[in-house]
């Protein structure tokens, strides 16, 4: 089991920490407008549902990107509060210009602008807080994503209660540019060249031998001397295992979440009244965000990741059964919403350098799978929508189990980096 953070283990500042919060609920507030708001585009853009729901794609090709920028920023020496400030810019053009965008295509320039900006907060952000927080590191990253989940909540309501979803969107931006001057203090741990330690080594697959020196070969007593190694490194098994996990998680997450109002619609709800229900996915999401939070003091990241990976697939059974599918997805929101954070804390016990891959990998499963499901509707109707949350929810789950077998013998949690000079909150 997990304990306590020990003590001496570097903190951010208060206003950093209170420009990241801020920063993730703005974030999950623009991600979550694009579903409620698909019958709305239909209509103001004359485009199909599955063309509607591109945008949601395109916001995800353009987070690669930002994903992706952070590493290289660091490698060019932009402090990481520079490089937050100028994504939570990108956010705010790109919500301001997305409504106000004449055309279909120009919507989608702007969808995918602002996806830049939020693939650098969501990939900066999560990289920062998993390296400062990085033994025990579970609870606050749940927490930091609760308040993304806080956001979420917020964006349906706003949809079905606002008289036209442009108004959310100003929101998005009016958040984004409240939030930079707190984030734009954030840095990073400041990483201490520690001396090589004789009795650690790296094995070919990545996975670190422990108890002989670097450079010698296993020979303890009843081993096979000249024995070959797998064909398929451990190491590399259980990076694309996160990988998959990771995409198939943000996939739920993201299907589940733009079309929960599309199928409720489907069922006979209203359109504002669906919008509204799909806040209750959200509310559930976040809820369970913060409640998993004390858990984190006495389970271990996969355990959390283990019960919550096995409700996806009872959830999305439910979201099968129209009477209860409201109901289903509310119990899918809750088991979805500790996966992202808690399974990033996961993989920093064994791959802390994938972090930035794998949130960047991560972000297909947004953009494959919500206009797939669009096509699936096309074909068989809105019944199709809740068959594509159980086929992602037990691929998942067989994930899981899988990366549970490929667990490497010995290993053990990272030590966190040393920050020589954060405040302590």
């Amino acid at each position: 089991m997990s304990g306590p953070t020990r003590p001496g283990t570097p903190r951010l500042g208060r206003l950093a920490v209170l420009g990241a919060v801020t920063a993730f609920a703005m974030i999950g507030l623009q991600q979550a407008l694009y579903g409620p708001a698909i019958p709305q585009l239909r209509e103001a853009h004359g485009i199909t549902a599955a063309g509607a729901a591109t945008a949601l794609s395109v916001h995800f090709a353009g987070a690669i990107i930002g994903v992706l920028a952070m590493p290289l920023a660091r490698r060019l020496g932009v402090p990481d509060g520079r490089f937050l400030a100028w994504s939570l810019v990108g956010v705010a053009v790109g919500a301001l210009a997305f409504p106000l965008a004449p055309e279909w295509p120009y919507a989608l320039l702007a969808a995918f602008v602002a996806g830049v900006g939020f693939g650098g907060l969501d990939g900066g952000v999560n990289q920062v807080f998993t390296e400062v927080y990085a033994e025990g590191g579970h609870g606050m990253l749940n927490l930091l994503h609760g308040c993304f989940g806080a956001g979420a909540v917020a964006g349906p309501i706003a949809v079905g209660l606002l008289p036209g979803y442009g108004w959310s969107f100003a929101g998005c931006a009016l958040l984004a540019l409240l939030a930079l001057p707190a984030l734009r203090t954030l840095s990073g741990p400041v990483r201490q060249r520690q001396p090589a330690d004789p009795t650690r080594s790296t094995d070919e697959d990545g996975t670190e031998a422990v108890g002989r020196p670097a450079g010698t070969a296993d020979t303890a007593p009843g081993a096979r001397v000249g024995a070959r190694r797998p064909a398929f490194p451990v190491g590399t098994a259980l990076s694309l295992g996160f990988l998959l996990f990771f995409v198939l998680h943000v996939g739920l997450e993201t299907g589940a979440a733009g079309w929960e109002t599309t199928h409720l619609i489907a069922t006979g709800w209203s359109a504002a009244a669906a919008a509204t229900a799909t806040s209750g996915f959200w509310l559930a999401f976040t809820a369970a965000r913060f409640a998993v939070v004390p858990l984190c003091r006495r389970y271990p990241a996969r355990v959390i990741v283990f019960g919550c990976t096995g409700l996806t697939v009872l959830a999305a059974a439910a979201t099968l059964v129209d009477p209860i599918a409201p109901v289903g997805y509310g119990l899918l929101g809750a088991a979805v919403g500790p996966l992202f954070p808690t399974g990033l804390a996961w993989l920093a016990e064994y791959r802390p350098g994938l972090t930035p891959t794998v949130v960047a990998v991560s972000m297909a499963g947004g953009i494959a799978l919500p206009p797939a499901i669009g096509l699936a509707v096309g074909v068989a109707g809105p019944t199709a929508i809740a068959w594509a949350m159980v086929l992602m929810a037990v691929a998942g789950l067989g994930t899981v189990l899988g990366l549970a077998r490929l667990r490497p013998a010995g290993s053990g949690p990272v030590a966190p980096a040393v920050d020589v000079d954060a405040a302590q909150v």
